[in-house]
C-alpha cells in the first residue's frame, strides 16, 4: 500500500504528470486560512485581557468553533496546490492532497467533453468543483476539477465517472490514447488511497456521535453557564456543605470552575478510551462515552445546588 502511494510515474516508464487548469482557489484558501488564524490569535489577547465574563467566553468559544472550520478549509486547501493527474500505460491516477483514485486504462469506456450535470455548492469552496455527486447518467461522479462544467472531462467507466480539468487537455487526450495503444504493463483493479481516519466506522455512527456531541455540549453549557454568572458571583462563597446543610468549606468563587474542569477531563479520557476499543467492544464505548455526559449534568446540579 505504500508503494502505491509513494509511486509517481516517470517519463522512462511510459509515464506522463498532467497539472490541472490554473485556478486561485488553493490561493484564496490559504488567505482564508491565515486570516482565520490571526482572528483566532486576536480573539485569544483579548480574552486573556478581559475580566472573565460571557462576552470572554464567547470569545474562547468562537475560537473552539473556528477549528473544524479552519481544518476543512486548509484540508481543501491542500488538495487544491497538490491536484495532478497520471497517466501511464497502466492508467490515470488522480491526486488530491493525501487520496489516490487510480482508474485502470482497461475500465475507461469513453470519455464526454463537457458536464452537463455538474454543479457546485457553496461548502466545496475552495476547490469549488471538486466534489462527489449521482448523476443519472454516470452513476457516482467523483468531480476533481478546477474550472467549470464546460471543461470538464469525464473518464467514464461502469462503475462511475471521474472529471478531469487538464491544463492541456488535447495533449492529455492524446497521452491516454498512445498509452491505451500500448496495452497494460500490469493488470490493475480500481483503488482509492486514503487517510485511514477517513475510513474509520466512527463517522458512520449516528448513535456514537450523538453521545460525544450530547457530552461535549453539555461541557461547553457548563462553562458557558459559570462564565456569565461569573461577575455576579460573591469573592467567597460556600463550596461544601456539611450533614445539618451548614456551609463547612468556604472558598473564592474561581474554584467552581474545578466543576466543568473535571468535567472536560471525564469527557476527553472517556472519549479517547472509547475511540481505542470501538472496534472491539462497541457497546463498552457507548456506555463510556454515555458515562461522560452522565458526568456533565452531574456537575451542572452541583454548580445549581452551589448557587450558579
Amino acid at each position: 500500500m505504500a508503494e502505491e502511494r509513494n509511486r509517481r510515474p516517470r517519463l522512462d516508464d511510459n509515464g506522463m504528470i498532467f497539472k490541472p487548469h490554473r485556478s486561485l482557489t488553493g490561493w484564496q484558501g490559504l488567505l482564508v486560512c491565515l486570516a482565520l488564524l490571526a482572528l483566532d490569535a486576536w480573539f485569544t489577547v483579548q480574552v486573556a485581557r478581559r475580566p472573565l465574563d460571557g462576552v470572554s467566553f464567547l470569545m474562547a468559544l468562537a475560537v473552539l468553533l473556528s477549528l473544524p472550520l479552519l481544518a476543512y478549509i486548509a484540508y481543501r486547501t491542500y488538495g487544491a496546490f497538490t491536484l495532478e493527474y497520471w497517466v501511464d500505460r497502466d492508467g490515470v491516477t488522480i491526486i488530491w492532497g493525501p487520496t489516490r483514485h487510480l482508474i485502470p486504462m482497461g475500465d475507461i469506456i469513453r470519455i464526454v467533453r463537457g458536464d452537463a450535470d455538474g454543479s457546485r455548492r457553496w461548502w466545496h469552496w475552495p476547490a469549488p468543483w471538486v466534489s462527489q455527486r449521482k448523476s443519472g447518467r454516470f452513476g457516482i461522479v467523483r468531480s476533481f476539477a478546477t474550472q467549470p462544467p464546460a471543461a470538464h472531462l469525464l473518464l467514464v467507466t461502469e462503475a462511475g465517472a471521474y472529471s478531469v480539468t487538464p491544463a492541456q487537455p488535447e495533449r492529455f487526450l492524446a497521452a491516454l490514447q498512445a498509452r491505451h495503444l500500448l496495452g497494460r504493463a500490469r493488470v490493475r483493479r480500481p483503488l482509492t488511497i486514503r487517510p485511514p481516519l477517513r475510513d474509520y466506522p466512527l463517522w458512520r455512527d449516528r448513535l456514537g456521535l450523538w453521545l460525544l456531541g450530547a457530552g461535549f455540549l453539555l461541557n461547553l453549557a457548563l462553562f458557558g453557564l459559570l462564565s456569565w454568572r461569573f461577575p455576579t458571583l460573591p469573592a467567597d462563597l460556600p463550596l461544601h456543605f456539611d450533614a445539618a446543610g451548614q456551609p463547612d468549606r468556604i472558598g473564592a468563587r474561581s474554584a467552581l470552575f474545578i466543576l466543568p474542569t473535571l468535567g472536560l477531563l471525564a469527557w476527553l479520557t472517556n472519549t479517547a478510551w472509547g475511540i481505542w476499543q470501538y472496534r472491539r467492544q462497541r457497546l463498552a464505548s457507548y456506555l463510556l462515552w454515555g458515562g461522560a455526559a452522565a458526568v456533565q449534568v452531574l456537575a451542572l446540579v452541583a454548580l445549581r445546588g452551589l448557587g450558579v
